[in-house]
């Protein structure tokens, strides 16, 4: 018997794999050229999974992907500024907060 995702659904999973890169970078699993071909990864799977039913939800996924390209960017220069990497990881870690607390709220929600 085959199942298939629904959109909301296949949203979600691309929230957790969102989290999931962010987390293994903030946790030194991932180099920044890991956390930057995640992010271009993530940016394809958003704009396939984009819809309407999906768009509100997919919000603090987006900025989270967005996050991660400037850490990896930031990291790429951190001769120059090496305060701005901070920054940068400070944002990467709130907005994974932000999505996994969104995604348990969609969880409860449709529950």
């Amino acid at each position: 018997m085959q199942q298939h995702l629904t959109r909301i659904e296949q949203a979600n999973l691309i929230a957790g794999h969102a989290v999931s890169y962010a987390t293994a970078y903030l946790d030194g699993r991932h180099t920044a050229q890991q956390l930057a071909d995640n992010a271009d990864r993530l940016f394809l799977d958003l704009l396939v999974i984009s819809t309407p039913e999906t768009s509100t939800f997919l919000v603090p996924v987006q900025l989270l992907a967005v996050a991660m390209m400037r850490t990896a960017r930031c990291h790429q220069d951190i001769g120059q500024w090496p305060s701005r990497e901070d920054r940068w990881q400070a944002v990467l870690g709130s907005l994974v907060e932000l999505v996994t607390n969104e995604s348990r709220q969609l969880a409860k929600d449709r529950a």
